[in-house]
């Protein structure tokens, strides 16, 4: 999309700057081939970091704890996972999986009474329902007496962790109420990513609306306002432990399967993968090191009377939807549920390491696949709107289904470690939401932050099995930071390398042939988690970018395009350092034995 319309102004404050003798002495100052963006972005940066400063001035003190006086107190509603780690199953040990699914959709929705406003898309609304944004859960016990693993996946775009603890305590409130001992040792909630739901966030234009009520709750009849819709939010705690719970109390005996399709992720201009057979991914702001394959697993119940169930992950946007609708879908992961089911299996969608991974809305060419999207076409007014998430999903949910003809049995072992985590709040938009207290972030006040602010977030280590481990990260994780190949300082913005390993090359000097998953936007939704050499401040992208007509200003000012869409939406340039730092910890302890 061009940037005409939104960029004049940018490109105002760039001539002015370029134009003055402060500036012409930085750009003199850097040895960096984007030493002109960098210190443009970086000015006018400090212009709009000193705004959001003024701003928070209005809003009465937050009412957090200091990041010290957290962690020296008991954390509420969280998990630490197993209390140790075994590497051979025990006696007689079986498998224990139960699935639960709850609709999170409110009546007034269904009924067309409300409006809701979408996840990602800021403005839009939805006023009916086209589809279904739900919860599914599923419950883990490898049989050794040393507790269950709750994984569920929510519709949404994501989740703050403040908003998972809430969904926590209802699960254990519920459980309670019906006399159940729990052994949980983990509730691990994805976001599947569907911006073309109820937004589960608070990223709409509530968010700036809000902001000024929560400016005068110093006043006693002015309440603090959270930017999602409170209404919506209670009916996704209770429906997602609903599904959390009955997945819990279903847990039945059986056997664990692992299997991978057939590759996804083709890029037919790079060449990435050249044995992959299907070119539905594309990666907008990186090449290559990212999984090009769904990874899944397949549960079949000792008891035939009970449904097996598939759960699988991926790393991709679900946006195949014009923005503009007005009727709720939760895009492809519901279309390959709705086939998964139909072959008499339950589904959950588990979204993986999907910064810059998008899926190419009209690659799929199987005659079967399109011949039924047509087919449910026929008496649907409203499907065109719908066909690529059809398409896409019924396509998935084909190539599901046919790997799992060479699965291999998964051993059971369920070794989970959780650790709580702290990442630095830059200046932004998610530092103006902590202040204004708007979004379901878990801060702390942190004098050693940019901001003031951090964010407590967790990060997971997941061993299923002798030779699958599964990472969980709060975000939109630039899958690189995991695999390998991070951009190094011949293309970072900053000119920079970045330092850490590669978590699948720590876990691999253990056991080479070890499948490395990623489950992301997992317990928590702090934005897009990027290299720390290749952040930039959010104005670059758009200064980079500017267009006046077929004229390229930006690139004519700074050289040729590089995207740094995603800082937009980020908690900070050190987020990747933070979160990788802390998974690559216990990946290292678990290598070292």
């Amino acid at each position: 999309m061009k940037k005409t319309t939104k960029t004049f102004s940018a490109f105002l404050i760039v001539f002015c700057i370029l134009l003055s003798p402060v500036n012409a002495f930085a750009l003199g100052s850097q040895s960096a081939d984007n030493g002109a963006i960098i210190t443009v972005s970086n000015i006018v940066n400090t212009v709009i970091n000193g705004a959001f400063t003024v701003a928070s001035w209005l809003f009465p003190k937050a009412d957090y704890m200091t990041a010290d006086e957290y962690f020296s107190g008991k954390s509420e509603n969280f998990y630490k996972g197993t209390d140790s780690f075994i590497d051979t199953p025990a006696a007689n040990a079986k498998w224990n999986l139960g699935f639960g699914k709850a609709s999170i959709v409110p009546e007034n929705l269904t009924d067309g009474s409300k409006e809701y406003y979408t996840g990602g898309y800021f403005t839009q609304k939805i006023n009916g329902v086209y589809d279904d944004q739900g919860v599914n859960a599923i419950a883990l016990n490898d049989g050794s007496g040393r507790g269950t693993a709750i994984f569920a996946s929510v519709d949404g775009i994501g989740v703050g962790n403040a908003d998972i603890r809430l969904i926590r305590a209802a699960v254990e409130q519920k459980l309670s109420e019906k006399n159940v001992s729990s052994d949980i040792i983990a509730i691990n909630i994805n976001s599947t990513h569907c911006h073309t739901v109820i937004d589960t966030q608070g990223f709409s234009l509530d968010l700036i609306l809000k902001i000024f009520n929560n400016m005068f709750s110093w006043l006693p009849f002015v309440e603090t306002q959270r930017s999602i819709n409170e209404e919506f939010l209670e009916v996704m705690i209770d429906g997602a432990s609903d599904a959390i719970v009955e997945a819990y109390l279903s847990m039945a005996e059986g056997r664990l399967y692992y299997f991978e399709t057939a590759g996804i992720g083709r890029n037919e201009e790079k060449n990435l993968y050249p044995d992959d057979e299907y070119g539905y991914l594309t990666n907008k702001r990186y090449g290559e090191g990212y999984q090009h394959f769904i990874a899944c697993f397949k549960f079949v119940p000792d008891d035939a009377s009970i449904s097996p169930t598939v759960f699988a992950n991926l790393g991709a946007h679900p946006t195949t939807i014009d923005r503009a609708t007005s009727l709720l879908s939760a895009d492809f992961p519901h279309y390959i549920e709705k086939s998964i089911n139909e072959n008499g299996m339950n589904f959950m969608f588990i979204q993986g390491a999907q910064s810059p991974i998008s899926v190419i809305k009209n690659g799929v060419k199987n005659e079967a696949v399109l011949a039924k999207v047509a087919a449910e076409a026929e008496n649907d007014p409203l499907a065109s709107d719908y066909k690529s998430a059809k398409s896409l999903g019924y396509e998935f949910a084909r190539l599901i289904l046919d790997a799992q003809e060479k699965p291999k049995e998964v051993e059971p072992i369920l070794n989970v470690e959780m650790q709580e985590c702290t990442v630095k709040l830059d200046k932004g938009l998610f530092y103006l939401a902590a202040d204004a207290q708007m979004l379901g972030f878990t801060t702390v006040f942190d004098s050693e932050s940019p901001s003031g602010y951090s964010l407590v977030t967790e990060v997971g280590y997941i061993e299923i099995g002798k030779n699958i481990t599964m990472l969980t990260v709060p975000g939109e994780l630039v899958p690189q930071l995991v695999y390998g190949n991070v951009v190094g300082a011949d293309k970072s913005y900053l000119g920079t390398d970045w330092e850490l390993d590669a978590t699948a090359e720590i876990i691999r000097k253990a056991n080479p042939d070890e499948t490395v998953l990623v489950m992301g936007l997992c317990n928590d939704a702090i934005g897009y988690i990027i290299p720390d050499n290749d952040f930039a401040p959010f104005i670059a992208d758009s200064l980079w970018g500017m267009e006046i007509g077929d004229w390229k200003l930006g690139e004519s000012l700074f050289g040729e395009y590089r995207r740094h869409y995603e800082e937009t939406l980020s908690a900070g340039s050190t987020a990747a350092s933070s979160v990788i730092g802390a998974v690559n910890s216990i990946a290292e302890k678990r290598a070292d034995g």
